[in-house]
């Protein structure tokens, strides 16, 4: 039987409910405003899906309020006066023009951004994620030199890319892992956690006991830095289980 979808409400919250193959329910919340999906055997009654989901109402609320948070923060007009973050530390925003190349700098509790004249919020929303860019692309390199000897584990290769759901991933066969440029916004110590997580992959390839105590090894409370990270503003949304 072909995989079923269809949509019902639970208290005002559209919800849609995926019939497949699997043995056990599980809701999901997903970027970027938080849509509720529920995966469902095929068999089970839907009164019971329905009393699944408000038994979960609490969490299902919590994550889609952090969600459409993330989705208004990413949806910034690029003004002065907005705010903004770099490494952890909220920023009010001041963009001038002037002509030449882009020019971004901290200043006290400022992110000053000097752009060509006439540039749209778009293109200077581009500046400053090239400048995120840097900032992660000059931190990782460090990052793995700390951890890589704690872990046992070292990378072949390492990149930077904007990811809806993941604040990292990586390739066991390859030795490759790419890092969120999200975390640029983040407090270096999510870094540090998204780095280890993966570099514990490349030994790993589940989330199982296993991966838990290489974890638990390297990084005693790598619990508490993935839940901090998991209610960061503007969040893609990885560790929320369900």
């Amino acid at each position: 039987m072909a995989v079923q979808t269809y949509w019902i409400k639970v208290d005002d919250i559209d919800v849609k409910l995926v019939f497949k193959h699997i043995k056990h329910l599980h809701i999901g919340i997903y970027p970027p405003r938080g849509e509720v999906r529920v995966s469902v055997p095929f068999g089970v009654r839907e009164e019971y899906v329905l009393w699944a989901v408000r038994s979960r109402l609490p969490w299902i609320n919590k994550h889609r309020e952090r969600f459409q948070r993330a989705a208004s923060q990413n949806m910034q007009e690029m003004l002065n006066g907005e705010f903004h973050y770099v490494w952890g530390r909220r920023y009010l925003l001041s963009v001038e023009e002037q002509p030449g190349h882009a020019l971004i700098v901290l200043e006290g509790d400022r992110l000053h951004m000097c752009v060509p004249p006439g540039s749209t919020a778009d293109r200077v929303r581009q500046y400053l994620d090239a400048w995120y860019r840097i900032q992660l692309k000059n931190a990782i390199p460090g990052v793995l030199r700390a951890w890589e000897p704690i872990v046992g584990a070292r990378v072949s290769d390492w990149g930077v890319r904007r990811m809806k759901t993941l604040w990292g991933s990586c390739n066991a066969t390859s030795g490759r892992i790419t890092i969120n440029l999200e975390l640029a916004k983040k407090h270096p110590e999510s870094l540090d956690c998204v780095v280890v997580h993966e570099l514990v992959h490349l030994l790993e390839r589940g989330h199982g006991t296993r991966f838990k105590v290489r974890m638990d090894q390297a990084m005693p409370d790598w619990r508490a830095r993935q839940r901090r990270l998991s209610q960061s503003v503007s969040s893609p949304g990885l560790w929320t289980p369900s």
